[in-house]
């Protein structure tokens, strides 16, 4: 028989009444504001403080107590003391517009880098004077570059502030990458996505040349109509892509699909030309009425085409380089 008394550690309660007068304090505006994310970001310090409990607080239960008073002590402590070292749980939400005027540029290459914030991409009105002008809001450091004259580059990214390293908050309803482009201008557009959202209304542009990798977040892009050929290269992620390829265009297209499902939608009597040379896991469905242009013998590796593909004025000719475990649909 246990005849040792058992004692209840005091370290968990006091840690919750701890968390609750922090919280207190933060409303009251006596400490800088914090978050749910913020508190997490403690989770370093719960796992020495519950270590040094468990060892200590069964022989000596008044440690447990200690070892609690001084763990929410030292937050509190961080909490009001740390701005005063350049150390914030937060960072403030921004919202600047962005802008360069068109006036002289005779061809533009754009370069975005995002985040997690969606991004809206569509044109300008022509009657617009600026070659880009981007709406954000966003968290930490916006890079908005411009170089050259006639030939004008464009380089916009956002990078998160490393003095926020208490910042964890997941209220990202107010972040945005609304961004509009000259359609006077032949314009190449590079972009790597995030964990946002991609929605890309392209109509109306005149498009040289996509490339784009978009990620972990979902992708709808509508295409231009263009009298000279362009190419577009989609580099899928986790996150689906929906491609919409309009009438009176002619492209070539390029996919390297990944664990998302991936949807090009072509015209109903489009010249087209598919060429698959990596078939993946995922399942593959190709639009009717093709017809094998190809001597392979396997089932998803091979050339198919629509019988007015080689005499169409507008071909599309899509390269499907590598496919992952995702569905790849043509319709």
């Amino acid at each position: 028989m246990d005849n040792h008394p058992r004692y209840r550690s005091l370290f968990w309660p006091i840690l919750l009444v701890g968390v609750g007068i922090v919280w207190l304090l933060s409303n009251l505006g006596l400490i800088q504001q914090i978050s749910l994310g913020s508190i997490l970001k403690f989770w370093p310090v719960v796992l020495i403080v519950f270590g040094l409990d468990m060892l200590f607080s069964r022989r000596y239960p008044w440690v447990g107590a200690v070892v609690g008073l001084l763990a929410v002590a030292g937050v509190v402590a961080l909490l009001m003391f740390g701005p005063q070292f350049g150390i914030t749980t937060n960072t403030d939400t921004k919202s600047e517009i962005f802008s360069s005027p068109l006036e002289g540029v005779k061809t533009a290459e754009y370069n975005f880098d995002t985040s997690s914030s969606p991004v809206v991409i569509t044109a300008l009105d022509d009657n617009n004077s600026d070659l880009i002008s981007a709406d954000i809001t966003y968290r930490g450091t916006m890079r908005f570059d411009v170089n050259g004259s006639d030939h004008t580059t464009v380089w916009m990214s956002e990078y998160s502030d490393n003095t926020s390293w208490l910042n964890w908050d997941f209220s990202f309803d107010n972040l945005k990458w609304d961004i509009g482009l000259s359609p006077e201008v032949p314009s190449d557009i590079i972009l790597n996505g995030g964990s946002g959202s991609i929605n890309m209304d392209l109509t109306g542009l005149q498009l040289n040349s996509l490339q784009t990798d978009t990620g972990s977040g979902s992708s709808n892009i509508t295409l231009p109509q263009s009298k000279d050929a362009y190419l577009v290269e989609i580099e899928s992620g986790s996150g689906s892509v929906t491609l919409r390829v309009p009438d009176q265009a002619a492209m070539t297209l390029t996919l390297d699909t990944g664990s998302g499902a991936t949807s090009v939608i072509i015209p109903a009597k489009a010249a087209v030309r598919i060429e698959v040379n990596d078939d993946g896991s995922g399942s593959f469905d190709l639009p009717n009425g093709l017809m094998k242009a190809s001597d392979s013998s396997s089932f998803d590796i091979g050339a198919w085409q629509t019988p007015n593909y080689d005499t169409a004025e507008y071909k599309i000719l899509i390269q499907v380089l590598g496919q992952g475990s995702g569905s790849l649909s043509i319709r």
